[in-house]
């Protein structure tokens, strides 16, 4: 946190994106022993607390976002029907719920194979867990990793996610990323808190496989070096990998010209929010005041229901769920 302020003092607009993740890494070290102190932020052994990290992002956030040139900030898609034959594409979604509870894994299933359908991908909707006795969002990891050999590029889609616009492609994605750099190998965007995993593309290269691999081990590893007592999950190693040491690159060189990169490893692009990943505009409203998150719009490839529960509710979200599911059925069938 004191490196992002400093950072942003002496470099001003040069260091937004930079100061940004710095922040976004100073949640991630803050929590990382979670269990430690449950909700007790202000017990953290780092000298802050999490209102001081969330309103310095906040001023950040609007500022960051409006930077695109070069190779800073996110990446516009600026050919959403563009599609390339000659690419495997996979769709690859986990969802284990209790059936008598929610529709969902039926609505995902319905959702995704439509679009998969239309567009030619193969959806992979595993239901059945590969491992119980290991943190449950190891299934989503090992989901990629026992399927991503077989595709040139896999799509992760939560089971709370569905397709909603069937002349967007996920080749657009894929091609908006190459126009930033040739080795473009995960895909992804952040919210109004920070990097979301909860839809991401990952390339079948040399580096995606040992990006892959390394996330996994974090998640697994033992305490005190493993990220699975993390609130954010599988998120915070693919995080951690993403940002280190990358984030650090060019802080000893305060006089460079151009503004500093957001700092992400020169393999991981950043798409616009709305690109992937948009929320219902019923939970944007419900936490505008801490968290700037992007709410779907007419014309969005997707609308993520990340957290929906726990903010507006199981039953309000559950409506929401068929009523966004129905809608989507119509457009893409």
């Amino acid at each position: 946190q004191e490196l992002a302020s400093v950072c942003v003092g002496l470099l001003g607009e040069g260091c937004l994106q930079r100061g940004l993740r710095l922040l976004h890494l100073s949640k991630l070290f803050m929590l990382f022993q979670f269990n430690d102190f449950g909700a007790w932020f202000s017990f953290s052994r780092w000298r802050t607390d999490m209102q001081r990290i969330a309103s310095s992002s906040q001023a950040l956030h609007s500022a960051a976002k409006s930077q695109t040139a070069g190779a800073v900030g996110a990446v516009d898609v600026v050919d959403p029907s563009f599609k390339e034959p000659g690419w495997r594409i996979g769709l690859v979604t986990y969802c284990n719920y209790n059936n008598s509870a929610t529709n969902l894994t039926a609505q995902s299933r319905s959702s995704k194979g439509a679009y998969a359908k239309k567009h030619g991908y193969k959806l992979l909707h595993i239901e059945e867990p590969f491992v119980t006795q290991a943190h449950p969002w190891m299934n989503k990891l090992i989901a990629i990793q026992r399927n991503l050999e077989d595709y040139d590029w896999l799509f992760w889609v939560d089971c709370d996610l569905f397709f909603m616009n069937p002349a967007k492609t996920v080749d657009a994605l894929i091609h908006a990323a190459f126009t930033r750099t040739p080795d473009a190998s995960l895909l992804i965007a952040e919210d109004g808190m920070m990097l979301n995993s909860g839809s991401f593309l990952l390339r079948n290269n040399a580096w995606g496989k040992d990006f892959l691999a390394r996330t996994v081990d974090l998640l697994s590893a033992p305490m005190p070096q493993s990220f699975q007592h993390m609130p954010w999950h599988e998120q915070a190693p693919l995080m951690y990998l993403g940002l280190v040491p990358s984030v650090l690159e060019g802080l000893q060189s305060p006089s460079m010209p151009g503004p500093l990169s957001a700092g992400y490893d020169s393999h991981v692009v950043l798409l616009r929010q709305r690109a992937l990943n948009s929320y219902p505009q019923e939970l944007v409203q419900k936490t505008k005041h801490a968290l700037p998150h992007d709410g779907f719009e007419e014309g969005d490839l997707v609308i993520s229901f990340n957290g929906c529960s726990s903010v507006l509710g199981r039953d309000f979200c559950e409506d929401m769920y068929q009523r966004y599911h129905d809608e989507s059925i119509v457009r893409l069938e």
